[in-house]
């Protein structure tokens, strides 16, 4: 019994090694330091909330929030000026077009239309793109949700091959997630994300490594649903 006992224990602490690499292999965990811009993907507003900390710290002076249609509401949650122009805005606007960028500097705060061509973190890749070279941004922190980020990092790689832009990409702490990593396969919710990320990391790294045109085209189909992770 006591064989028993310790084999099981191996084979337990084997199989959450495991687990715990297969979610770590989604992350990047860059340090946080002084950049040009912060980028806030869209999605969860824990990001938006990280994002405002790192810029009222003084961390960067220029701020970019990317907002997908159903965050406009949830902005009022968050102490910024600018949310009552983004909600006139939004409604001068069609659904088709509702992604905004929010972008926050000492001058105060603006709002434009993303101009996504693709509903997804590809899209907003291309989108960021955009932003930089208006904004000559070269030292530029992302910030997303800690597994989103290696799938953020591979499609801006991919879009700004050959640009001399510098990335980190910095998750949002533990203390803001709605989950962790700790025994993420015990919770249904923490299931559901990881594996669904773990899908479309890897069908990124299919995609992306096709011809550019083809890849987009690829993209383009997939984001029909005008969702952005």
């Amino acid at each position: 019994m006591p064989n028993r006992n310790k084999a099981d224990e191996i084979h337990s602490s084997w199989w959450r090694s495991s687990l715990l690499r297969l979610y770590e292999n989604l992350t990047r965990n860059d340090a946080v330091q002084p950049v040009d811009l912060i980028f806030v993907m869209a999605g969860r507003m824990e990001r938006k909330q990280y994002g405002l900390e790192l810029f009222r710290a003084g961390v960067s002076p220029k701020l970019v929030l990317s907002i997908g249609r159903f965050e406009v509401s949830k902005m009022c949650n968050l102490d910024l000026e600018g949310i009552d122009d983004l909600m006139i805005t939004r409604g001068q606007t069609s659904p088709d077009e509702r992604h905004f960028f929010m972008i926050v500097d000492r001058s105060g705060v603006r709002i434009e239309k993303a101009g996504l061509l693709i509903w997804n973190t590809y899209g907003e890749a291309l989108a960021l793109q955009q932003v930089l070279e208006k904004e000559k941004a070269r030292h530029v922190m992302v910030i997303s949700t800690d597994i989103h980020l290696r799938r953020v990092a591979l499609a801006l790689g991919k879009v700004s091959r050959g640009e001399a832009v510098e990335f980190l990409y910095c998750p949002v702490p533990s203390r803001l997630m709605f989950g962790r990593k700790e025994s993420w396969w015990t919770r249904p919710d923490d299931r559901r994300f990881v594996l669904r990320e773990t899908m479309k990391l890897a069908g990124y790294g299919v995609i992306l490594s096709l011809p550019r045109t083809v890849a987009r085209r690829i993209m383009q189909l997939s984001g029909g649903n005008h969702s952005t992770d």
